[in-house]
């Protein structure tokens, strides 16, 4: 082998470079077209594309120089490498065809194993992916089914983008994974998820929290536990903050507080320091709360986000009174079926080993109440009882899993104060300032509840005049309203 042959193509390490440098470069191309004519989102498809494959090309480069050093090096100590490599002459047509072959279907290799692994990584990325742990995710995947956030994909919210998060994301997946395979897994799932990027990078993606907006009018209905399942109109007014849209001013609703994760839970929480709009700070403390002032101090200081309220919206599980009461305003469920409200929240409520179990159970609940108590409605309304069978047996599935002892006690939405302590972690009349200022339980500060004024309930006009509801609670339960919370009643400890 003469000096003036290319250093390149005479030794084997720069040979192996050169090829995963031209491969590589090849994938970047043929990726790069794929991603640009793929449909969706691929937050971490540049990632790949235009900072891991470029390094595997420096690599190959990097392989490249030092089998060129390498070669020089044998050169100047008079120890040449001697050549191995095989003779090929293209003049020979048999050979010559064979390389075409070869080379073709290495061409053609090459992109299939681009796509391939293209979509591999899109999977990687999907929701049945991230639900494929059927025993473990099984529940979250049926509840975010039905959420606010059906439409988005699982790394949308707990990933996002960014390369920190995406290999943090893997490496956390891959422990799960162990995890899962030994069966090391806690039932429930332990929340809030400690790891869970902050609301700033994730939830503001859609949601501007400093754009405001006005006053919202929202109507419920809840159906009581009579025999008539007696329906309750209740219209709330929310005052989320003022009746106008800016990005100057900062909003109202809790962005600048500042709490503590004493309660690992964050049900219990004994310190809250709110930042005012004129500067001022205020720190409230409670006078009740188990953990004292070094386990406070011990615990630090994090901001207040979306997720400390919102705590539900992307994996609801909902109560059995809540879902009764949907089925029925939506006519999911029959309301003139007797005592229906009762008995589904009892079905709801059964201990089941199974979803099998719980199927069946909830069958056999319906047909054998009113077998017994309403025989008549079972020969007249046999076809709503069996349409409440069903709707039953879905939210069900929706809202309970025996497999990882999941309820929708397990998991208490913070968003609202009936089922969940919620706003009343805070404004619990319990928190106060040194000075002896309280941190208000009054309801009015987030909503009121309203109703027509008296001789406009049966007008369909377009303007009605309303007033505050004097006494909300469908069920009269005297002074208690005002100094008990909902949960005393309505909680999962009730």
């Amino acid at each position: 082998m003469t000096q003036k042959q290319s250093r390149i193509t005479s030794n084997m390490l720069s040979l192996i470079g050169l090829f995963i440098a031209v491969f590589n470069i090849i994938l970047i191309v043929v990726l790069a077209i794929v991603d640009g004519l793929s449909e969706g989102s691929h937050p971490y498809a540049d990632l790949v594309i235009w900072i891991a494959l470029p390094g595997i090309v420096l690599c190959g480069v990097a392989l490249i120089f030092a089998g060129i050093w390498r070669q020089r090096y044998r050169e100047r100590t008079s120890k040449p490498g001697v050549s191995r490599f095989p003779v090929f002459d293209f003049n020979n047509p048999r050979l010559r065809t064979r390389s075409l072959v070869l080379l073709s279907v290495l061409i053609l290799m090459s992109i299939l194993y681009a796509f391939s692994g293209y979509k591999a990584y899109e999977f990687s990325e999907s929701n049945t992916f991230c639900g494929s742990c059927h025993a473990v995710m099984g529940p979250e995947t049926r509840s975010n089914h039905y959420s606010a956030h059906a439409k988005l994909l699982c790394t949308n919210c707990h990933v996002g983008p960014g390369a920190k998060y995406y290999f943090t994301s893997h490496l956390n997946g891959s422990r799960q994974g162990i995890n899962y395979l030994l069966d090391r897994y806690s039932r429930p799932i332990h929340t809030p998820v400690a790891d869970l990027r902050p609301s700033e990078e994730i939830c503001q993606n859609c949601h501007g929290p400093k754009y405001r907006i006005s006053k919202r009018l929202e109507s419920r209905a809840y159906f009581l536990s009579d025999k008539e399942n007696s329906r309750k109109d209740i219209t709330l007014l929310f005052k989320p903050g003022e009746a106008q849209t800016t990005l100057e001013q900062p909003p109202h609703m809790h962005w600048h507080s500042s709490t503590t994760d004493a309660d690992p839970k964050r049900v219990d929480i004994p310190w809250i320091r709110v930042k005012r709009r004129d500067g001022s700070e205020r720190v409230y403390r409670s006078d009740q709360s188990k953990f004292t002032a070094e386990q406070v101090e011990q615990a630090g200081t994090r901001r207040m986000d979306c997720m400390d309220c919102h705590n539900r919206t992307g994996h609801p599980f909902n109560p059995p009174a809540r879902i009764l009461n949907a089925m029925l305003s939506a006519g999911l469920i029959d309301p003139e079926l007797p005592e229906i409200k009762h008995v589904g929240v009892q079905a709801l409520e059964a201990p089941y080993d199974s979803q099998d179990e719980a199927r069946m159970g909830i069958d056999t609940a319906l047909w054998d109440f009113y077998r017994a108590n309403y025989p008549a409605v079972t020969k007249n309304k046999d076809v709503a009882i069996a349409k409440a069978v069903e709707a039953l047996q879905g939210a069900y599935a929706r809202n309970y899993d025996s497999h990882m002892n999941l309820s929708w006690r397990s998991y208490g939405s913070n968003q609202g104060h009936v089922y969940a302590p919620g706003c009343f972690r805070c404004h619990d009349g319990k928190h106060r300032t040194d000075d002896g200022t309280v941190l208000s339980q009054d309801c009015s500060l987030c909503h009121l509840l309203i109703e027509r004024s008296p001789g406009q309930e049966a007008t369909e006009a377009e303007q009605a005049n309303m007033r505050v509801m004097e006494y909300p609670h469908p069920v009269d339960i005297g002074e208690r309203l005002k100094t008990m919370q909902c949960t005393a009643c309505h909680g999962a400890s009730s």
